[in-house]
């Protein structure tokens, strides 16, 4: 089994990515190493190796047989969401942003692509605009139990001014999240990092920080 958790975002993603490319009768371009010997002599131990070393292999070539699964099968989402994944962890937003995009044409509900771009808008841009919000609001409808999803749907519905629509479904998460989740203390830091929420005071005695 692929390990769940991983030393970093980009090994993560290269373990994840890997782990779906070496499901089933998915096609290759190539071991490290190996660039002469052709496809069809390489598909067995591409997919040992995925399985039982992926996060030896590059981004580039986990890119790489993404491209041919996409061509391959033009109506499957999940080879773009690979790419964008891929994209991200060097720092291409534009090209993984494509890549979700790309994903979402294919499958308007793939629940991966709508978060992970949902995600990275937000991350680009520290705002949750209305598109970001949609993406939030439309994940967070086919997922109903991502608490984290829940937040920022209401974050966005409270930024366009849809307060009575974010309540609602800030009191919808509420109810679902554990008295003592971690993520009830991130939602308090994103409502006061919007504004929705004033800061705590200072402690008595303590000057309040100043702005800025």
């Amino acid at each position: 089994a692929l390990p769940i958790f991983a030393k970093s975002m980009q090994t993560r993603v290269i373990v994840l990515a890997a782990g779906l490319l070496a499901v089933g009768a998915y096609w290759f371009l190539g071991q490290p190493n190996m660039p002469d010997e052709p496809l069809e002599g390489r598909i067995e131990d591409i997919e040992a190796l995925a399985q039982r070393d992926p996060e030896s292999l590059r981004i580039d070539q986990v890119i790489a047989l993404a491209q041919k699964r996409a061509q391959a099968n033009p109506k499957d989402a999940a080879p773009h969401w690979i790419m964008g994944k891929m994209l991200e962890t060097t720092g291409d937003v534009e090209g993984a942003t494509l890549a979700y995009q790309s994903a979402l044409k294919r499958d308007p509900n793939d629940i991966n692509s709508l978060i992970s771009l949902a995600d990275l808008r937000f991350k680009s841009a520290m705002q949750v605009d209305q598109a970001t919000s949609e993406l939030y609001e439309q994940a967070y409808s086919l997922q109903p139990d991502n608490i984290r999803i829940g937040y920022m749907a209401g974050i966005g519905l409270w930024l366009q001014g849809k307060k009575d629509a974010a309540e609602k479904t800030w009191a919808d998460v509420d109810a679902k999240a554990a008295k003592d989740a971690p993520e009830r203390q991130m939602y308090a830091a994103l409502r006061q990092m919007f504004g929705i929420d004033p800061a705590p005071a200072a402690p008595a005695g303590q000057p309040a920080k100043p702005p800025g």
